[in-house]
């Protein structure tokens, strides 16, 4: 999380504010990590913090105002100058997808989001960070749990079983439904796919030669990763 903060600072302008969400659990730590210039938001704690990171981004647009909103995992890292124009191409936010076809016999969010909205999706929309929304998708995502299921968002979502949800897939698959016209759609592995930031693996630790990548970034200098 310090390294994704600190290369916002470094390549990031422009956009209303930064905002880190966090359970009470370890609040304190978090809030001494942060720094200056970013708002800190305590959310509750889950049993599974996998799915309850995920509610706290299906409720986004409840912990701020900004009309487009950007997610970006602590493990998602700038890696070159960004200012709120670069998330939208024609001025409709865009997205990355990969048909379901393409994604061989590994496929674990197809089936938990088919099972949330009740009908077959196509693609996958995890593929390219960072993930950006306009803020009237959150309100429908969670009519969508109250219509089809009868229960709300964030109830259905920590009744899952570990690993049963995928928020940005949720979010994706509905927007291409509902708001195709709205957004700018990229096939993944194209060559005009927009490429912001690094995208790692926060469970995988950070050994000696990542680390100098990634001071190597957040020192701001460009090109070190596509």
């Amino acid at each position: 999380m310090r390294y994704a903060l600190a290369a916002i600072r470094t390549w990031c302008r422009g956009f209303a504010e930064v905002v880190v969400v966090t359970p009470g659990t370890g609040s304190a730590v978090v809030r001494r990590a942060v720094g200056d210039g970013v708002r800190l938001e305590v959310c509750p704690d889950y049993r599974d913090d996998y799915l309850g990171q995920q509610v706290s981004k299906l409720y986004a647009d409840e912990f701020t105002g900004a009309g487009l909103i950007c997610h970006v995992d602590s493990d998602v890292v700038f890696t070159r100058p960004v200012s709120p124009v670069d998330l939208l191409a024609g001025g409709r936010p865009w997205m990355v997808r990969r048909p379901v076809a393409d994604l061989g016999r590994h496929r674990p969010w197809l089936a938990p989001t088919e099972r949330f909205l009740r009908r077959p999706v196509a693609f996958d929309f995890m593929q390219q960070p960072p993930f950006s929304y306009p803020r009237r998708l959150y309100p429908e995502v969670r009519a969508l749990a109250l219509e089809l299921h009868g229960t709300p968002l964030d109830r259905y979502v920590t009744r899952c079983p570990p690993g049963g949800f995928s928020e940005f897939n949720v979010l994706g698959a509905h927007a291409h439904a509902a708001h195709r016209a709205s957004f700018t759609w990229y096939d993944a592995g194209g060559p005009d796919v927009p490429r912001l930031c690094g995208w790692y693996w926060s469970r995988g630790g950070i050994d000696a030669a990542l680390r100098r990548e990634l001071d190597l970034i957040v020192s701001g200098r460009p090109g070190v990763r596509p």
